[in-house]
């Protein structure tokens, strides 16, 4: 999924203003917040500030580069410094949508597997020994 992902990055150029960026993160190595993934992502975007305004960054959007600065593998904390010290004019490499793919993708992985033919069979025949192993103990018993 990651790859397909990557195709669309996106850069979004901002302007910090007097109001600040104007959106919330969450993620990084020590504080997933997907559990396949420990990449930073958008949570919210603040009304009337510069993200909002601008309209093109999304809440759910991973956010992979600050100024040139990674934010794969990065602690929280990291990733919020890199925020602080930025400066006025902010240029983001983001993939859009890339929260709701990846819970897909994490839900597609969990799901039940169905069972093959041969272990459909396996249990037909483990039932039918048990089955048979019962009626044997009580028919000497």
């Amino acid at each position: 999924m990651a790859k397909a992902l990557e195709k669309e990055a996106a850069e979004i150029e901002l302007a910090r203003g007097g109001s600040g960026l104007g959106f919330n993160i969450r993620g990084g190595v020590d504080q997933p917040h997907l559990p396949n993934d420990t990449g930073i992502f958008v949570t919210k975007i603040r009304e009337n500030c510069a993200a909002d305004i601008d309209g093109r960054l999304k809440e759910g959007d991973k956010l992979i580069e600050i100024n040139g600065k990674s934010l794969i593998e990065v602690k929280h904390s990291e990733a919020v410094d890199y925020f602080l010290t930025a400066g006025e004019h902010v240029i983001l490499k983001v993939w859009h949508g890339a929260e709701k793919a990846l819970v897909e993708e994490y839900t597609e992985m969990n799901k039940p597997k169905p069972w093959s033919p041969f272990t459909k069979l396996i249990l037909v025949v483990g039932v039918a020994a048990a089955i048979g192993l019962t009626v044997y103990y009580f028919k000497r018993s």
